[in-house]
This record gives structure tokens, C-alpha cells and sequence, in this order.
């Protein structure tokens, strides 16, 4: 099980702690607070204002972890669904209006929302006006009472209103405005046969909108039955182009003429159809062009590279326009060849990170060369052009010197691409000369397709599932990414030789559950480092249990399991209501004590040998658990002892000095000696002295595990 213990950490007195060091007291923040406050929750919407009668709202928060809410109210009822929190009112029989907080916590992030919910008797306390912002909106009013409802907009042209007789309420919707002045006007809302309501409605000046004085603008509405094109020049070496419209069969579309106008002139002109339509179409109908009825095209001269919009303005009889029109955004490449459609910058989405990669020519017509893959810009990674004019990017190495931080520091070593397969729930990489993937392109160069790659290892066939630019440091890899499908964590990957193509170079390795011995069990006996501390492992059961001692000087079992060591919550001394336990803290936040996964007798962590038995890869496990009826993903990233003691309610650690494992690390093999080391140790449980953490146990949701 996990313990939901939150874990403050205490003064520690100076005195009586065994020849231990004093552990000293956290400071507090610069303005002498000595909690720091949350981080605010973004609330995406919100339905927080009820009619009497009730109903149902909602509130969508922006996070993506566990989101909890509480209303301080019991007529308000509250519920989660991933990030949406579902509000159920009761219908208020009091005259008077009610409010309550709802609280929303998601992670340490947190907000506030007040409901509010009208009265019996104030169910029309509508503001005497409202104000719209220029680009438009919506407003919803609650009303008290069902019965007739209605409101005359019909005064207010640029005012809707939609009635909703299952909430009780009605929402009034402003178009955006393309003036450059206040516009304002009155509404009448009937409810019933005895209440009648007049509000005002207020819109904001449109800045880039039409001045006073100017022509009167037409309201521009799209014509359906119009299709604007743009046509392809049939060569490189053509001079023009084609535009035109397609008008739908047996339609009476009416008459139209065609424009052609540059992307960057509406941009500049606000991006707005209605003021872009009414400042141009009279200059343009008054350049007296061709004026049409059926489907119908136009030679143009051929446009420059670049982005345009194709027109179609409706007109009258006397060529003038009548407020219609229809339009289609296109775009004007050049016409490349094959090899040089992958030339230029490119954007790649890594999984909702954009890598933006540079395309230059290396041997023109046959290789590219590549920089900014993993965000990496001065490693340049070799591409391929094929006959059938895709690329190929294949797995290399030597790509010259390249730098990564590590837990450990600054490395520098040569860089590499390699592809990763999935094995045994494990991503390994996989050296060789294999293609990694093969890019194929649309006719106009703008997209690119990757087709992953496949490689033959001596442990079975895989189809790839990613890639990663690699650090080579001795015999371990490094990679600097932190994307979804890439290692969170600089992690050495113990499979470091495989086969690709049938061979590539070396062929060997172990990994992933793959024997890497005929007697693994063995391999495992000796002292291993991992990081700053050293662990010493001798036989226990044979081929199925090991005693590992050098973790604040107690002894601790471990399993043999398909050639791997598995690592698991134990007891490992009891004194009354104090047990000293192999723990492990979780990533949630700043970490919680974890007993290990429930279902598997207590696992914590595993660690795997490489080929020649030098050095393994010790990974946290990762399990689903249910904690007081709440669902937890659990990723367990540090081993420690801890001294628990249940009659106070306090967590301690085992020595002044406390170490832990902080994972995934790389543990490297420095005896192979099984001879066991023991030491003594701060903690003893026959003399009740215990080393306690910063702070002591209060009771409480789940409050973070802080180390030392």
C-alpha cells in the first residue's frame, strides 16, 4: 500500500542522537512567510450564474493533473470528469439570492469560483446596461419563471437573442463590429404577461473599423453556390496562370467578377472580411471588370511565391456590388524537383514539441545534410535522396563532439542517431547502418510523411518506434531530449550493441529481461555504485534471493527474477510501534512514500545486466494503485530507508546522513567480491534513538514527501 502520511519536517534537537549530526531547520521565505502560496489554476469557462430553479453548470480548468473540487454549500452539488467539474443546483426557495465557493485544487495549483443563484423575488436583477467588446460575444441572463418568453431585437440589427426554456434563460449575442466608433441600442424583454424589461446593449469602437462620415458599409454574406479556384501553371516556364469560379448546377448565383488580391494586403488590413470587402470592392468594381453568370475562368500573369486570395464580388445590374461574395485562400510554390523538395526549414512534432530542422545540399543530387534534430543544431546528421524521390535517414555515429549535463556533470562524447525499439516494455537503442525513416513528400513540397524503419537483432525482428540523437560516453549513451516518447531523464541504455541489417556492428548485448549469461544469477554478487552509494550483494537463497548491505549500514533482500534484480518494500527492523522499511518516493509533485506496487509483493525497482555483467540499469517501477478509492499512476524514482513510527505519527530517517537512490541511474560493477560489508549505524531500535525528519506528521490530505 502507499502511506498517505503527509511529512513535515521538524527541528531536530542536538542532543542524545549517537555521535549524529544535527539536521538543520528549513528557512523560512524572504518576506517571513514560511509556506509559499500555490500556483492559480487557469480556468478555461465557467456557467457560475443559477436561476431559482436551479440547474446544471460547468467549469473547465486547463491542467493535466488530478483535479478535486469542494463547494462550501450543500445545495450545490459538485463533480470531476478529467478537467471538467460538473456543477447540480437546487432550486432556491428563499427570496433571496445565495452564493457559494467552490474550491479547485490540481497538483499545487489552485482557484476559486463563486456561485451565485438567484431568489425568488430577484430573478430579473439584470444590470441596467451591458457592454460588448468590438469583436462581439455572448452574454446569458437567468430568468425566474417559465411561461412567455421573448425579446425585440429588432431595432438592434447587429443584437440575437436565443431562448432557453430548459435553463431559464437568455442569451443575447453582439456581431463584431466594424466601426470606429460606440455603438449602442435598446432591447425589450417580455417575460410573462406582467414583466416587461428594457436593457441596453453597448459595443465597444472597432480601432481599425470604418470612420464616421465614410460610405455606409454593405453587410457582405457568403454566396454558397460560387467556388473561387486557383489553377496550377501547367510548367515551370509558363508566364500565366488561371483563376475562376465553379457555380453550382441549376443555381441562380447571379452575377459576379473575379479579384485576386495578395494574403499580406488582407493581413494588413486587420484580417477582418467585412471592413477588407467594404473598403476595396467599390475601387474594384470601378476598374470595370469582366462580369460573368455561369462557371467561368481568367488568364492572369503568373503570380510570385507567395500566399493570395481568390475573390468572387457579387454585382447588380449596373455592375454594381450587392453584398455578396465568396472566397478561397491558396498558395504559389516553385515548381522543384525531386531532390530539391526536401531542401529549406522544416517543422517536426515530436510528440507536442516542435523540432525545426535545416535542409542544406552536402553532394547535390545525392545526400543532404541535416541540423536541429532533438533540437540539436550543430550535430549534422547525413539524409539520403532516392530514385523514387524520397529520403532516407539512416542510424550513424561519429557525428562529431558533442556535450550533455548528466547527474553526474558535464560528458563529452561523440554523437550518434540512432533508432529505438520497444522490448519487454523497455526502449533500447539499436547501433548499425539500417534506414531509421524514409520521407516521402506531397506534389507541392509543403508536407512530409516519416515511414519508420524495422531492424533484425539477435533477440527478434522489431518495427522502430522513435529516434534520438546520442551522446556516446564509453560504453553508455546519453540523450539531452525530454519529450513524451523519449527518455524523461538522461538514462544510460544497457543495450548498447545490436544488429541492424543483419548485423551493423557488434550484434551482441543484453537488456531488457535478455539473459546476458549462462549464469546470471552469479553475475550479480559483487559491490555495485549507484551514485553515492555502494552496494555490496551476496547469495541468500541461490538463483532466487540475494542479502544487499551498504544502505545506511542495514542489510536488505533483493529477488533474482529472469535475470534481473528486483528490488521490494520489506521490514528490516521493529521495535514496538517503530519499524524501520525500504521505502520508495514517487514523482507526484515533490513525491510521496510508496510501499510498492500492491500487486506484485511490494516491487519498488528493477535492475538489468548488460552483456558482459559491468553495469546495469536501475529503473523505478511504474504500477496503477487505489488509495483511499482514488486512482493513482505511480512511477517510483528514489530508494531510502525510513523509520516509521505509528503510535507518534512520524516518519524518521535512519542516520544523520541520509542516502538514497535516485533512479534511473546506471550501477557499475567495482568487485566481484560477495564477502558482505557491514557498518554501523545511527539508528538503533534497542535504544529507542531515532534520526527524525525536518518536520513532524500532522494529519491531512496527501501532503508531499520533502528530502532532505
Amino acid at each position: 500500500m502507499k502511506k498517505i502520511f503527509p511529512i513535515f519536517l521538524a527541528l531536530i534537537a542536538s542532543f542524545g542522537m549517537l555521535s549524529c549530526d544535527v539536521i538543520p531547520q528549513p528557512q523560512t521565505d524572504p518576506d517571513g512567510s514560511k509556506y509559499q502560496a500555490g500556483p492559480a489554476l487557469e480556468i478555461l469557462s465557467k456557467s457560475d450564474v443559477f436561476a431559482p430553479q436551479g440547474g446544471v453548470g460547468t467549469i473547465v480548468i486547463n491542467t493535466t493533473q488530478p483535479l478535486s473540487a469542494r463547494a462550501d454549500r450543500v445545495w450545490v452539488d459538485v463533480a470531476v470528469s478529467g478537467n471538467r467539474v460538473t456543477l447540480t443546483v437546487d432550486r432556491n426557495e428563499s427570496i433571496e439570492s445565495r452564493y457559494s465557493s467552490i474550491t479547485l485544487k490540481a497538483g499545487d495549483a489552485s482557484a476559486e469560483v463563486l456561485v451565485q443563484q438567484f431568489g425568488v423575488n430577484s430573478a430579473y436583477a439584470w444590470d441596467e446596461s451591458y457592454t460588448f467588446p468590438f469583436a462581439g460575444g455572448e452574454l446569458t441572463l437567468p430568468y425566474g419563471e417559465t411561461g412567455t418568453v421573448w425579446a425585440d431585437v429588432s431595432e438592434v440589427k447587429w443584437i440575437s437573442a436565443q431562448v432557453d426554456e430548459q435553463t431559464c434563460s437568455i442569451t443575447f449575442s453582439a456581431s463584431k463590429s466594424i466601426y470606429n466608433y460606440e455603438r449602442k441600442g435598446d432591447v425589450r424583454v417580455v417575460i410573462g404577461e406582467d414583466y416587461t424589461r428594457e436593457i441596453r446593449f453597448i459595443q465597444e469602437a472597432n480601432p481599425a473599423g470604418i470612420n464616421p462620415g465614410e460610405p455606409e458599409p454593405l453587410e457582405f454574406t457568403v454566396q454558397a453556390d460560387w467556388t473561387p479556384k486557383y489553377v496550377d501553371p501547367s510548367s515551370p516556364d509558363d508566364p500565366t496562370t488561371v483563376v475562376g469560379v465553379d457555380v453550382a448546377e441549376d443555381s441562380h448565383a447571379g452575377r459576379y467578377f473575379i479579384k485576386v488580391v495578395s494574403q499580406a494586403d488582407y493581413t494588413a488590413a486587420g484580417g477582418d472580411e467585412q471592413l477588407f470587402l467594404n473598403r476595396n470592392v467599390a475601387a474594384w468594381a470601378g476598374a470595370s471588370p469582366q462580369v460573368y453568370r455561369a462557371s467561368s475562368t481568367e488568364e492572369i500573369e503568373k503570380l510570385a511565391i507567395g500566399q493570395y486570395r481568390v475573390y468572387a464580388i457579387g454585382v447588380n445590374n449596373q455592375n454594381e456590388p450587392n453584398g455578396t461574395y465568396a472566397v478561397t485562400p491558396f498558395s504559389v510554390t516553385k515548381v522543384l524537383s525531386p531532390y530539391e523538395k526536401f531542401l529549406g526549414t522544416w517543422s517536426f512534432d515530436r510528440n507536442g514539441t516542435e523540432d525545426v530542422w535545416t535542409v542544406t545540399e552536402k553532394e547535390p543530387g545525392k545526400t543532404y545534410s541535416v541540423t536541429g534534430i532533438d533540437g540539436i543544431n550543430d550535430i549534422a546528421v547525413e539524409a539520403e535522396f532516392n530514385a523514387d524521390g524520397t529520403v532516407t535517414i539512416r542510424a550513424q555515429k561519429d557525428l562529431g563532439e558533442h556535450t550533455v549535463t548528466t547527474s553526474s556533470g558535464e560528458l563529452t562524447g561523440q554523437a550518434a542517431i540512432y533508432g529505438r525499439i520497444l522490448y519487454q516494455g523497455t526502449e533500447y537503442y539499436v547501433t548499425g547502418t539500417y534506414p531509421i525513416f524514409v520521407i516521402s513528400f506531397d506534389n507541392k513540397a509543403t508536407t512530409g510523411s516519416l515511414a519508420p524503419g524495422a531492424v533484425s537483432t539477435n533477440i527478434g525482428d522489431f518495427d522502430l518506434v522513435g529516434f534520438s540523437i546520442y551522446t556516446i560516453v564509453g560504453e553508455s549513451a546519453y540523450s539531452t531530449t525530454n519529450r513524451a516518447s523519449l527518455p524523461a531523464t538522461i538514462t544510460h541504455l544497457t543495450y548498447a550493441e545490436g544488429s541492424g541489417e543483419g548485423g551493423g556492428e557488434g550484434g551482441g548485448g543484453g537488456g531488457g529481461g535478455d539473459d546476458p549469461g549462462t549464469d546470471t544469477y552469479s553475475k550479480w554478487l559483487g559491490t555495485w555504485n549507484g551514485g553515492d552509494v555502494a552496494l555490496t550483494v551476496s547469495q541468500k537463497e541461490k538463483d532466487k534471493t540475494y542479502t544487499v548491505s551498504g544502505l545506511e549500514g542495514y542489510d536488505f533482500e533483493t529477488r533474482y527474477k529472469d535475470g534481473k534484480m528486483e528490488f521490494f518494500y520489506q521490514v528490516l527492523a521493529e521495535d514496538g510501534s517503530r519499524q524501520l522499511c525500504l521505502y520508495g518516493i514517487d514523482d507526484d509533485g515533490d513525491g510521496y512514500i510508496i510501499e510498492g506496487d500492491p500487486e506484485n509483493d511490494g516491487w519498488l525497482a528493477t535492475a538489468t545486466l548488460n552483456a558482459a555483467g559491468t553495469s546495469a540499469n536501475l529503473v523505478g517501477a511504474e504500477f496503477d494503485a487505489v488509495y483511499g478509492g482514488t486512482s493513482y499512476h505511480e512511477r517510483v524514482v528514489v530508494l531510502l530507508l525510513l523509520a516509521y513510527d505509528s503510535a507518534e505519527d512520524k516518519f524518521y530517517y535512519a542516520s544523520s546522513d541520509p542516502k538514497q537512490i535516485d533512479m534511473p541511474t546506471t550501477m557499475t560493477k567495482s568487485s566481484g567480491s560477495s564477502v558482505k560489508a557491514l557498518r554501523s549505524a545511527c539508528f538503533d531500535m534497542r535504544k529507542g534513538e531515532f534520526i527524525p525528519l525536518y518536520r513532524t506528521f500532522t494529519t491531512g490530505p496527501r501532503v508531499p514527501f520533502k528530502s532532505k
